[in-house]
């Protein structure tokens, strides 16, 4: 069997009534979906939002009949493995990309962690964008009432704010902050119904030579979620970052939410950083951005929930600094009370 690049898939999620079968819908009548099949994850027995897109002449799937969050290992990976047999055996129309609008009230956790770590999708597919709708008049109390609204926020590289003309001023410029402190990576944009933005081509993968990651509050938000940003001036012992990332994750994987930023590894700086990202407990394969990007070290965002995540940070920080004082040191110990998380 020959083998082929991975295909890339984005995915789109937000709470129901953001505007995500419009936009799919937009996109297909502006031609940027011709070689892009659209997999619908329905919350009804009608494939109301595949009749919708439909209108416009777009060929979609339809999987499950529930949330999204419980048919993962199901129903969407089937249909992404069947789709992918009826692409290579010629029963579909070629396509390059693919797109999953997940249900209104899905938590994406779980499909991105299919995406990631699956077997038998890992060599063939390659997580792309992750882009979460946020309806301006109405996220205040979605935010409040329901907690898959903030995981679909966690879980974005990009939050598109939906209904920017009808929404209020000022509470539109507390909302927008609001939803910043939770998830302070991902890139956020207003638009309007009448925008022509295409969420799926902006760029994500931002160096922090080009642009400092924020140093979010120490605190909690919403949900118990809190966020802090792991810095480190120098290049990073790929094998004590490793070690110290496993541990964490084993013990606290449920309560990592996100991790994403730049990190430049020791022996190969001449390579440039790598992007360092993790979905709860699964963690995507590092991946250079650019040899000519400037990082010296490492800046990584972390999204916790129900952990106090200065103690990630001082966990992180002496293990690295232990690694430095110690670089030949033959015993691979991080420090108890630190490197633990208490």
């Amino acid at each position: 069997m020959t083998s082929e690049v991975a295909l890339t898939v984005d995915v789109l999620t937000g709470f129901l009534g953001a505007g995500k079968t419009s936009l799919v819908r937009r996109l297909a009548e502006a031609g940027a979906l011709a070689d892009t099949a659209v997999l619908v994850n329905e919350y009804a027995d009608l494939p109301v939002d595949q009749t919708l897109m439909g209108i416009s002449g777009i060929k979609a799937g339809t999987f499950a009949d529930g949330c999204l969050c419980c048919a993962t290992d199901g129903d969407a990976r089937s249909s992404l493995l069947q789709l992918l047999e009826r692409r290579a055996a010629g029963a579909v129309p070629r396509f390059t990309r693919i797109l999953v609008e997940t249900s209104g009230i899905a938590d994406p956790g779980s499909l991105l962690a299919t995406l990631i770590a699956d077997p038998m999708l890992r060599p063939r597919l390659r997580l792309g964008r992750v882009v979460t709708l946020v309806d301006l008049c109405h996220a205040t109390a979605t935010l409040a009432e329901h907690p898959e609204a903030a995981a679909q926020i966690v879980a974005a590289d990009i939050l598109l704010f939906t209904k920017a003309d009808m929404a209020d001023e000022d509470e539109t410029s507390a909302l927008i902050a609001a939803v910043g402190a939770i998830n302070p990576i991902a890139r956020t944009h207003e638009c309007s119904p009448h925008d022509d933005i295409n969420p799926f081509n902006l760029e994500i993968h931002q160096t922090t030579g080009e642009r400092t990651l924020p140093a979010p509050p120490h605190h909690e938000h919403r949900h118990g979620i809190g966020s802090t940003t792991l810095r480190w001036p120098a290049p990073v012992d790929w094998a004590v970052f490793a070690s110290w990332l496993s541990l964490l994750l084993h013990r606290h994987g449920h309560k990592i939410l996100r991790m994403k930023g730049t990190m430049t590894i020791a022996g190969e700086e001449q390579h440039g950083p790598v992007v360092i990202q993790s979905v709860r407990h699964v963690v995507h394969m590092p991946e250079h951005i650019s040899a000519l990007a400037e990082s010296a070290g490492a800046e990584i965002v972390v999204i916790a929930r129900e952990i106090d995540t200065a103690l990630i940070r001082r966990s992180f920080e002496a293990a690295l600094g232990l690694a430095q004082r110690n670089s030949r040191c033959e015993e691979d110990h991080l420090p108890e009370n630190d490197a633990a998380i208490a």
